[in-house]
């Protein structure tokens, strides 16, 4: 899978992680702005395959995201007192942390050169 994949689905992991954490007992609303930022930030990405500016997009929507998760306390949920709350919390976490990861990456990549194909031995100018 390729990094604007990865990150992609970063962001559909973290986003089925708030509403499993939210069946565990966790208290959100039925649509969290979480998820229509993860959201808006995964079809950005799946929109425009060329740019760059949708990784950085989503790269600050999932340091939105784990700023809310530290924020909230929610990493004490990783425990085993409830199950789907912790695998909740788990999700959001493994989601926003390849998220971070793959879109970083896009960001600061070089992007490769497009042109004839060059030989071997071929000096370039």
């Amino acid at each position: 899978m390729k990094l604007r994949g990865v990150a992609i689905a970063g962001l559909v992991v973290a986003t089925i992680g708030i509403y499993v954490a939210r069946a565990g007992g966790a208290p959100a609303p039925i649509v969290p702005p979480a998820v229509v930022l993860m959201v808006v930030a995964a079809v950005l990405l799946a929109v425009f395959r060329t740019r760059t500016w949708p990784a950085v997009v989503a790269v600050v929507v999932a340091l939105a995201e784990a700023a809310g998760v530290v924020a909230t306390g929610s990493l004490g949920n990783l425990g085993f007192a409830e199950p789907l709350l912790g695998a909740g919390t788990a999700l959001r976490v493994v989601g926003v942390l390849a998220t971070l990861a793959a879109g970083t990456v896009l960001v600061v990549r070089r992007p490769s050169r497009t042109g004839p194909a060059r030989s071997a031995g071929e000096v370039t100018p």
